[in-house]
């Protein structure tokens, strides 16, 4: 019995060593069929990514590879930092070799936005007045002024600031023809203040404002009355 179990066990020893010689092997030949022609390490895709990812986000679907010159595509990238801050401008496929072209600023790519890692969307129906007269587009950063109450009870504060604008639409009464000017605007936000925004949203009002890297969003607090009459 001893003798059988050893045998069994020596047959699946030599399999195991033959499939490893074949590996070796194999990427031997890889290496004796690129010996002595001028190779370039560059990127490639190794699993299908969505339009506008972040380059951030890439890492675990891409692999370095080495490629003869010749083969290599222009604008090749060798790595992922030469993309830093932008996302894909188109789909990537299995075998695909990154590019700068496959890559653009997030306000440059046409469309909606990828959304950041950790964050999940929220659409948000406003007339346009209170979404900056419909003019925003994905892209853009919005701050949430949101009002409750009313008369000498009314207060308004600035709830949040900076939000990500992923996605412009028309409001579903918009697009089916009917009488109306909202919008419908879908940001990208954590899950506190999806909260805000939908509490604010059901029992009081919501307005947006339109914001860049420069713009100043300290020194605010709650407007009661008594804040803006004489």
């Amino acid at each position: 019995m001893n003798k059988r179990v050893l045998a069994v066990a020596g047959a699946a020893v030599l399999a195991l060593l033959a499939v490893l010689a074949m590996v070796i092997y194999a990427k031997g030949a890889d290496d004796r069929a690129l010996r002595g022609t001028e190779t370039v390490t560059v990127l490639r895709v190794t699993s299908q990514v969505a339009a506008k990812t972040p380059a951030a986000d890439l890492s675990g679907s891409v692999e370095t590879v080495k490629l003869p010159k010749a083969a290599v595509v222009d604008g090749a990238l060798t790595d992922l930092s030469q993309v830093s801050n932008q996302v894909t401008s188109t789909e990537l496929v299995p075998g695909d070799q990154l590019t700068r072209l496959k890559f653009a600023q997030p306000g440059k790519v046409k469309g909606d936005l990828a959304v950041p890692r950790g964050m999940q969307t929220l659409s948000i129906p406003l007339p346009a007045q209170r979404a900056v007269a419909a003019s925003l587009k994905a892209g853009d950063k919005v701050g949430v002024m949101i009002s409750y109450g009313s008369g000498t009870g009314g207060v308004t504060n600035n709830a949040m600031n900076g939000l990500l604008v992923v996605k412009v639409g028309a409001s579903v009464t918009e697009a089916e023809g009917q009488a109306g000017g909202d919008v419908m605007l879908t940001v990208a936000t954590t899950t506190l203040k999806a909260e805000k925004i939908v509490h604010g949203m059901e029992f009081g009002k919501v307005w947006l404002t339109l914001q860049d890297d420069d713009t100043d969003t300290g020194g605010g607090k709650t407007i009661g009355q008594k804040d803006v009459t004489p």
